[in-house]
């Protein structure tokens, strides 16, 4: 029975597979790239890889199936709004209501996704009321409980919109080259940069700018090898991408603006089509125009960082030479330091200008340009970092698509000099092939790790010097959290804990010149002030100490938390700056430092500052139950009017 019936079963299984790998085998190849990379995305199993900026993206969807309402105004004073005022990613609009300081263009393109993620929890929530007889209602979208539910979607959204943006981008170079070429350089793009880590792992304006700038370049390739409507269908789908892509991420107008002048220059009276779909634009428009009015329209929630400021910008010499080294090369957010495979496209580059004179290559050299623009437009943004939470260049997470092809092309003329046994094309491959290995490794420890690199112990805005310091780089500190996860140090929490003990030596105040002003029986600051502390340790116990530099994080970090109370006896510990980070690793008798930036209590009075050491992810979580090592009385004095 068995040897008559698992032939069958095994036929009618896998002979559909061989069928199609037979007949088409560049759509085979493509469902095999989409499912490795939804399988290597997920693999880490994280939804902590995340940025709070796309808050506003991942619930728009939810809240107008669930609440029909297009506006935040629900999430008014919710959990979201702890800390006290409006969280950055909302904006109090003319209209009344509160809306999202962010494009919603991301929103819009994954709207389908959301609404399938939607459906899912309705079924979800009927199958659990047919089960256990309890009516059972989908989680409330404004409420902390669905906090889990937005990052999980959001993740999943991110990785199958990544996995798509891989997709297509095989399907371009598939088009130009052969197939070991085309399969190379898909894996260098999906794998070996921050397409993996920053693109796939949240749903980021980046993800779906990828994924519109791939598809644009796809239609406008595969146009040159279509007849009749189809190319004015193609035409017409490049313009619709084209036109989304200001309202996913403002920046992206450099490519828009490229393509539409190459389209308009190229294809001359066939350009209408691809006119006619840039309407698609007038979604985000609109939006920006019924919420921030017509001298907005443009410009969006982003008009609130124009008020805030006076300018992003500074065109100076030192700002231009910090940043347009810093975006390539500094050790902690350098993108040829996390991927230097992708210096590869530089003589990718210089083909396709030399190349110039066909259309595919004319496009290619268009979008490169405009990516150098992007550069460069970076190196006078002040705000190039992108944030602490990046295991990378975020900013330049937007050129990839065209490093991946220019890539590609490198790699087709490398090919034909290993047909033609060229001297030196061996050891260029065997130097390309380290680089990937090593840019692979990289993105992988990214993958797998999270630290808080960016914030101890000193905050990056605060000190923007430690992105060029080798030791203690955010590659090697997230490299020892990746290690402490496959071999934790602390193997045995009661026993770590009972012997975890030590004591303030001294307190100083730090200047941002490195001036320290020794601590008395009382300190005296500045109500709302942000200063610089450093506080004296002293192991007093047997276990060994792990500080920020080991990177355990939540598997054992030895930290110095901070309270403030007024003279109630009240907590008035504000949330940012409410913890000190612990250097090294000293053992019992030995002395370290604690140091971070603190944020005083806004009102003027007096208060006692305690300090408790807790080892983090081991210690308990309730303040109570942390025994302090030290009172230092404060004075808060009213601000300088």
């Amino acid at each position: 029975m068995s040897n008559f019936l698992f032939p069958r079963i095994e036929q009618r299984l896998f002979n559909p597979i061989r069928s199609l790998a037979t007949k088409r085998p560049i759509a085979a190849t493509s469902l095999f790239i989409f499912i490795t990379c939804i399988f290597v995305y997920l693999i880490n199993n994280r939804t902590d890889l995340d940025s709070s900026d796309n808050v506003t993206n991942t619930l728009l969807a939810f809240n107008w199936l669930e609440n029909h309402a297009l506006n935040f105004d629900a999430f008014r004073e919710g959990y979201l709004y702890q800390g006290g005022g409006i969280p950055y990613y909302f904006i109090e609009s003319p209209t009344g209501h509160l809306s999202s300081r962010y494009p919603i263009g991301t929103a819009l393109v994954t709207f389908p996704l959301y609404v399938l993620f939607f459906i899912y929890l309705k079924i979800a929530s009927l199958v659990e009321w047919v089960i256990s007889g309890v009516p059972a209602t989908l989680p409330d979208v404004t409420g902390s409980e669905f906090a889990a539910y937005r990052r999980s979607f959001s993740k999943l959204a991110a990785t199958l919109s990544t996995a798509l943006t891989v997709v297509i981008f095989y399907g371009c170079v598939r088009l130009k080259f052969r197939p070991g070429v085309a399969l190379l350089s898909t894996f260098v793009f999906a794998f070996a940069t921050g397409t993996w880590v920053i693109c796939s792992q949240d749903l980021r304006q980046h993800t779906i700018s990828n994924l519109l700038l791939i598809s644009i370049v796809f239609c406008l390739i595969k146009l040159e090898r279509s007849q009749g409507q189809k190319r004015k269908a193609l035409l017409w789908a490049a313009g619709f991408f084209c036109g989304l892509f200001p309202g996913v991420r403002i920046t992206s107008a450099l490519f828009a603006v490229a393509i539409v002048v190459y389209v308009i220059f190229t294809y001359r009276k066939e350009a209408i089509f691809f006119i006619f779909g840039l309407p698609s634009a007038l979604f985000s428009l609109g939006w920006n125009l019924y919420y921030f009015g017509w001298e907005n329209i443009l410009v969006g929630g982003y008009i609130k960082h124009l008020e805030e400021r006076a300018s992003s910008y500074a065109f100076t010499l030192e700002q231009f030479t910090s940043a347009s080294l810093g975006l390539l090369i500094s050790p902690s957010d350098g993108l040829l330091i996390y991927s230097p495979v992708l210096l590869f496209a530089i003589p990718g580059a210089y083909l396709v200008f030399k190349r110039r004179a066909n259309r595919d290559e004319a496009l290619m050299l268009c979008l490169a340009i405009t990516c150098f623009a992007l550069y460069l437009h970076y190196c006078f943004y002040i705000f190039w970092l992108g944030g602490n939470d990046s295991f990378g260049s975020r900013m330049l997470t937007d050129t990839l698509p065209i490093s991946g092809l220019l890539i590609a092309y490198f790699l087709a003329n490398l090919a034909e000099k290993l047909d033609r046994a060229s001297k030196f094309a061996r050891p260029i491959l065997s130097v390309f092939l380290l680089s990937l290995i090593l840019s692979t490794l990289i993105q992988t420890v990214g993958a797998f790790t999270q630290t808080s690199w960016g914030a101890s112990p000193i905050p990056l805005g605060a000190d923007r010097s430690r992105l060029w310091q080798l030791a203690d780089s955010k590659i090697e500190r997230h490299l020892r959290h990746l290690i402490a996860q496959i071999n934790p140090p602390i193997s045995d929490r009661d026993h770590y804990l009972e012997n975890f003990q030590g004591t303030v030596k001294q307190i100083e105040l730090e200047s941002r010149s490195g001036e320290r002003e020794p601590v008395g029986d009382r300190l005296t600051v500045r109500a709302g002030q942000r200063r610089l502390l450093r506080v004296g340790l002293k192991n007093t116990g047997q276990s060994q100490w792990f500080g920020y530099q080991t990177g355990i994080g939540d598997r054992g970090e030895t930290k110095l938390r901070i309270r403030f109370y007024d003279s109630d006896d009240q907590n008035a510990t504000l949330r940012v700056g409410n913890q000190l980070y612990v250097s090294g690793s000293p053992t019992l008798g030995e002395e370290t430092d604690a140091m971070g930036q603190v944020a005083f209590p806004r009102e003027a009075g007096d208060y006692r500052l305690i300090f408790q050491l807790f080892a983090d992810g081991l210690s308990p979580s309730s303040n109570e139950a942390i025994e302090p090592i030290y009172t230092q009385l404060v004075t808060v004095l009213p601000r300088e009017s």
